[in-house]
């Protein structure tokens, strides 16, 4: 699909570095679509900028910006004002495992800034933009963390669904003017995943069952402007399935306590 002429000419990907987000980027630009690449590791986002641009013919801007912090939005609008906007992903997120109350304030406001408040603003601004000039793509990830409850990853769990149900609702507001996914993820290994997974045969066995970044957008890829909602992944949606026909709320909420247990 030519992505420039259906959507424009520039695409913004809001936590590029790694993992799912450089491979949105590297979908886009595949797609003939210039990038800007948003993060706060400025040197590894330059890195893929010329990465992307030579080998894809395309153009790249990085810009830095800490999404924790209150006004981050507000430098990205200013530096894309000029540019011919017709894509945007929110792919950052933050999270801290623990008991609700034994989070420190602190996590919990950065948490609240990275995954609503300027998930929120940015998802306004460029939605106002394509919607206007009535072109436009949005693809926002979520996780399966906010399909059920998520015990000891709660706040995050709850901003998962938040983002899903707020994008399911825009993508049906805006049909047939811009194209709004909202896409549901589950374990997909990237740096930060892999982290977090336990050694032995379970650390295995759950890398096996992992996704990689590139699956996961060739799939989304491949079905944005087809589906508003996707669980990306056909384990996944058989979990889903499972979870929401097979099991009570307290059940599941059982499952994933048990899982970060």
């Amino acid at each position: 699909m030519n992505l420039k002429e259906k959507y424009g000419e520039w695409g913004i990907i809001l936590g590029a570095t790694e993992g799912v987000g450089k491979a949105t980027a590297e979908k886009i630009a595949q797609g003939g679509m210039n990038v800007v690449l948003v993060g706060r590791r400025e040197e590894k986002l330059h890195e893929l900028g010329k990465e992307i641009s030579e080998k894809y013919n395309v153009e790249h801007l990085v810009i830095k910006a800490d999404f924790s912090e209150e006004n981050a939005a507000d430098e990205i609008f200013e530096k894309t004002k000029d540019l011919d906007m017709g894509f945007m992903s929110y792919v950052a997120c933050l999270h801290r495992f623990g008991k609700l109350q034994d989070t420190e304030w602190e996590w919990h406001q950065k948490m609240l800034n990275v995954n609503i408040n300027t998930f929120l603003k940015c998802f306004y601004h460029y939605m106002g933009i394509f919607t206007k000039q009535k072109r436009g793509a949005v693809v926002n990830y979520s996780s399966l963390t906010g399909v059920t409850s998520s015990p000891y990853n709660a706040q995050y769990g709850a901003c998962k669904a938040y983002i899903a149900k707020l994008t399911e609702a825009v993508a049906y507001e805006s049909r047939g003017c811009v194209d709004v996914m909202a896409a549901t993820l589950g374990s997909t290994i990237t740096p930060s995943w892999l982290q977090n997974q336990p050694g032995g045969e379970e650390g295995k066995k759950a890398i096996a069952a992992a996704m990689t970044p590139e699956a996961v957008a060739d799939e989304i890829f491949e079905n944005l402007g087809k589906v508003r909602s996707l669980v990306v992944g056909e384990r996944n949606r058989k979990n889903v399935h499972h979870w929401h026909c097979d099991l009570t709320a307290d059940e599941a909420a059982e499952y994933m306590g048990k899982f970060y247990e």
